[in-house]
């Protein structure tokens, strides 16, 4: 696969939700981007991710900092 080609990753959700995608910015293995450099959008749907994923419910910096840590490293 490509280094720009986002990763599919199975997982159970902390929360329950119909919701069956969630996006994750970071599930390449391309260029690290700061939480700085995403879109109002791309942080609301990574904060939805962090939520289920990891159960962290914050959408602030250092909430998805924690979340961004927590992910494992896609190969």
């Amino acid at each position: 696969y490509l280094d720009e080609e986002t990763q599919t990753t199975f997982f159970i959700k902390a929360y329950p939700t119909l919701q069956l995608q969630f996006y994750d910015p970071f599930a390449n293995e391309g260029n690290d981007l700061s939480l700085n450099q995403l879109s109002p959008r791309e942080r609301r749907m990574f904060a939805e991710y962090c939520k289920y994923r990891f159960g962290i419910a914050g959408d602030d910096t250092a909430s998805l900092e924690i979340c961004k840590d927590n992910i494992p490293p896609y190969l």
